[in-house]
């Protein structure tokens, strides 16, 4: 039997679902991740609170199975189910999207207030470290370094 013979006798003629669900798993890729923090701090705070999953499914009014998929972020629960978490753990469930824009806003801040410092003294200062940061210096900010400078 050739090469070419094996092949064909392992290639399926049959349509898979694969790239139907490929498709369909990056298309819901945000949605996990928001599920996934959601998890994050719903089993941070039953740590903090020495809660298990059997406690917080009997406050919550579901079974420990549905908490389960909860604190795996696989879960797409309804607004009415976070509002729950919410209100019963104490937690900003809805509010993620706008503590990473905070985060990544405070990040930036920083790094102005660090260059700010190193123009205006002009000493040499050690670099922060900051991750996934965009650092915006007004170009009227350079020019004043450039031009303040003597010429020797």
């Amino acid at each position: 039997m050739t090469n070419k013979e094996k092949f064909m006798q392992l290639v399926s003629w049959e349509e898979t679902s694969t790239l139907k669900d490929v498709k369909q798993r990056i298309k819901h890729r945000a949605m996990l991740r928001e599920s996934q923090e959601i998890a994050l701090k719903v089993l941070e705070r039953l740590e903090e609170i020495g809660w298990t999953q059997k406690d917080l499914a009997e406050k919550m009014g579901v079974t420990p199975q549905y908490v389960n998929k909860i604190v795996r972020g696989k879960e797409n629960f309804t607004l009415e189910m976070q509002i729950k978490l919410q209100t019963i753990l104490d937690i900003p469930i809805l509010a993620t999207y706008y503590e990473d824009k905070l985060q990544n806003l405070d990040e930036s801040i920083q790094i102005g207030e660090h260059i700010e410092k190193h123009i205006v003294t002009n000493q040499p200062t050690k670099e922060p470290e900051y991750s996934n940061a965009t650092i915006i210096i007004p170009i009227s900010t350079i020019s004043k370094v450039f031009y303040s400078r003597k010429v020797s």
